[in-house]
């Protein structure tokens, strides 16, 4: 499937839903394809059984076809049909579903031109409803009202992406941030500890921190992204009050090779075999770079601006990757080891030599038996830290999970229980042992023209107690709108990184309350035009608030502060995403306006580091076999310290533009993506953390080949 339809089909999390009217319609369904509900890209080794009979997935004709994910149905299957993949929620009809005369598998692709018809599943482990158990005359896997845009891998190269980092920058609504070479990011307002990162529904998030750094997932290993802002405690579990960046697993075979400014050199590749069911990938990535970017030192002691190079900020990071896929198991491997330096703001420089090696593994298996699904996940996070005139400041700190949890329907209830534990352990003689385990339940109900969603989620989690939460979300659709209503509620547990290590400057460590989101809701609305009209427009926007008792604060530039609870945080907003194509021109712009606020007594503040407003922009045009890509993006002013909102204490407006050249050719067994970028091309000077400084212009070639 090429770029284009994969934006098409991720574009404002655009939903393809499959009624039995059209399954029976006449000369239709001859060819029933599955998506995923989150992201609406192709969901391969699916099930179909209809009746007694399970009909095979075929391998469609043509370039722009995906091995395995579309099903021929032959005209003589008759009965229930329940449609299967391990880690989604089985989709099942009552009643009997007639589909129309077959299709050979030759001719599957210009069927799909036809006449497709689209099967969501949904992910049992992602920030969407349980599945549900309806007549053949409403086929659908259920969505709650969320404001979720996807991007698909591919998409994002064409755009100049070649890391994972790079590839978050093009979604709407994130802020990411970067220091010490660490990607991060936040949403909707929310604190960076505030966001949920999974990888195929498994949390990426180090117990330690309460952070997931993208930088040590390989863009290789991917297939989309999908970033769904606002509470999900369904889904991902305490720590998602922010919202949730869905990593997913990529398919097939891929190669690339990418030359850069300051000495960035990155190769990436994974290799695919598939045996009759069994689907293996391996792959890997390796990365280097000097990063010795020249910088205006704004903050030197000297109190004059001097023009100064970044030293000792080198990385270099190696990740391989396995996974394996068989109808009844899945099995991903993934593994990442960093060495950088960890150079300080530009107004301390002490620790300009120090440096940092970072491991991390992460192991996830899936298994079916019968209608249950098993999981089990461990991860491992290892950090060695040496600062060669200071041995007094080296350490070694690791961080060990485990998880195992089991879902089941029951009389159209998802339940999911599960268990684990995380235990941490450094030099400095911290250390945490802390047992967990949870209970859900989600549904999913269509009455009076609404597709209802709901559930309820208790956590009991050792030192804290059982944290309650709930989500609810209602919405209506038709062939051009849906319009739907969102209100949740989250927690987050403080972490080690909030009681001990966010502050070196800090006086004292102070005890900390789990933070409680009471109340986060949305009001969402979508509007788009027919596929087949000539200039196809996509319009949404949501209404957000936010509100939130002890959040847990640590106010940057107040060296006296540990972390602590404030007394109550509030953010209330809009969001807003449009998309236009006409032709060879697509134009995609979001922009977001919020007002956050910290209250704690008499005391009333703006959160720091969130702006009031910010948006960008990203406008394709294809010139003949070259595409022009421009990418923008538009921050207004971030407060850094506690206080009123002043332009001395506030990070500037920033605007940044970056452009790319791609085009693809044609091999004898695949195609070559050739991309060249010139990123922040009017060389402005920002930070994305106070006392950080990002690069100038910089430039890079990629060249990315798909079997």
């Amino acid at each position: 499937m090429t770029g284009r339809a994969f934006a098409l089909m991720g574009a404002l999390g655009s939903t393809l839903l499959v009624r039995a009217s059209t399954l029976q319609a006449q000369g239709s369904a001859r060819v029933v394809c599955v998506v995923d509900a989150a992201t609406n890209a192709p969901v391969p080794y699916a099930r179909v059984r209809i009746g007694d009979r399970e009909v095979a997935a075929a391998k469609p004709n043509g370039r722009e076809a995906v091995e395995g994910w579309c099903v021929v149905v032959p005209a003589n299957a008759r009965g229930a049909w329940v449609v299967t993949r391990i880690g989604y929620a089985p989709l099942r009809t009552t009643g009997d579903a007639v589909f129309s005369s077959p299709v050979s598998a030759s001719d599957a692709t210009e069927a799909q031109r036809r006449d497709t018809a689209f099967v969501r599943l949904v992910p049992l482990a992602a920030a969407l409803p349980a599945n549900v158990t309806v007549a053949p005359s409403s086929v659908w896997a259920g969505a709650g009202a969320r404001n979720a845009v996807t991007l698909s891998v591919d998409s994002a190269r064409a755009l100049g992406a070649s890391t994972t980092g790079a590839l978050v920058a093009l979604l709407p609504y994130t802020f990411p941030r970067s220091a010490r070479g660490e990607v991060t990011l936040s949403l909707r307002g929310a604190r960076r500890e505030q966001v949920a990162v999974t990888l195929d529904g498994v949390p990426l998030t180090d117990p330690a921190t309460g952070l997931a750094d993208l930088a040590d997932v390989p863009l290789a290993a991917l297939g989309a992204v999908t970033v769904s802002p606002g509470s999900d405690p369904l889904g991902a579990g305490p720590g998602a009050a922010g919202g949730v960046l869905s990593l997913q697993s990529g398919r097939g075979s891929i190669a690339s090779l990418r030359l850069g400014a300051f000495g960035d050199v990155s190769t990436e590749g994974a290799w695919s075999v598939s045996q009759g069911d069994v689907h293996v990938r391996v792959g890997g990535a390796y990365r280097t770079a000097r990063n010795d970017f020249p910088f205006v030192n704004t903050a030197s002691t000297t109190g004059t601006s001097l023009n100064e190079t970044r030293v000792n900020n080198d990385v270099s990071r190696a990740n391989a990757l396995v996974q394996l896929q068989a109808p009844r198991v899945h099995l991903t491997l993934l593994v990442s080891r960093a060495t950088l330096g960890l150079v300080g703001p530009v107004n301390v420089r002490d620790y300009d030599q120090d440096r940092s090696t970072t491991t991390r593994l992460f192991l996830r298996g899936t298994a079916q038996a019968g209608v249950t699904m098993f999981s089990a996940s461990a991860r491992t996070f290892a950090l060695d830290y040496g600062d060669p005139g200071r041995a007094q400041f080296d350490n070694h700190a690791q961080a060990s999970v485990l998880d195992v949890d089991a879902r089941r329907t029951v009389g159209g209830v998802l339940v999911h229980v599960g268990a684990g534990g995380d235990r941490l352990r450094t030099t400095t003689a911290v250390s945490q042992d802390r047992a967990r385990g949870f209970v859900s339940v989600m549904q999913a109900r269509s009455a009076i023209g609404l597709e209802w969603t709901g559930g309820a989620r208790a956590d009991a989690i050792g030192g804290t107690g059982v944290l309650p939460s709930f989500s609810l979300a209602a919405v209506r659709r038709t062939t051009r709108t849906d319009v739907g209503v969102r209100i949740a509620q989250a927690v987050r547990v403080p972490t080690l990184y909030d009681l001990y290590f966010s502050s070196p400057q800090r006086l004292t460590a102070r005890a900390l309350r789990p933070e409680r989101v009471l109340f986060d809701g949305e009001v969402h609305a979508r509007w788009r035009t027919t596929d087949n009209a000539r200039v196809r427009l996509s319009l949404e926007g949501a209404l957000v608030q936010r509100i939130t008792r002890d959040a847990i604060i640590w106010f940057p530039g107040n060296f006296g502060w540990s972390p602590a609870n404030v007394g109550t945080e509030s953010m209330r907003g809009v969001e807003a995403h449009a998309t236009l194509t006409r032709g060879p021109i697509d134009i995609s712009v979001w922009g977001t306006a919020y007002d956050p606020q910290l209250t704690s007594g008499a005391l009333r503040i703006p959160t720091p580091y969130v702006p009031s407003l910010a948006g960008g922009a990203i406008t394709r045009a294809q010139l003949g076999v070259v595409q022009l890509a421009a990418s923008n993006r538009w921050l207004g002013p971030r407060p850094f310290t506690a206080g009123p909102r002043d332009p001395a204490f506030s990070l500037p407006t920033v605007a940044l533009l970056d452009l790319t050249l791609s085009t693809r050719r044609t091999l004898r067994r695949g195609d070559a993506l050739l991309a060249a970028s010139l990123d922040n091309v009017t060389n402005r000077a920002w930070q994305s953390v106070r006392g950080f400084p990002a690069p100038g212009r910089t430039w890079s070639i990629a060249i990315t080949i798909t079997p």
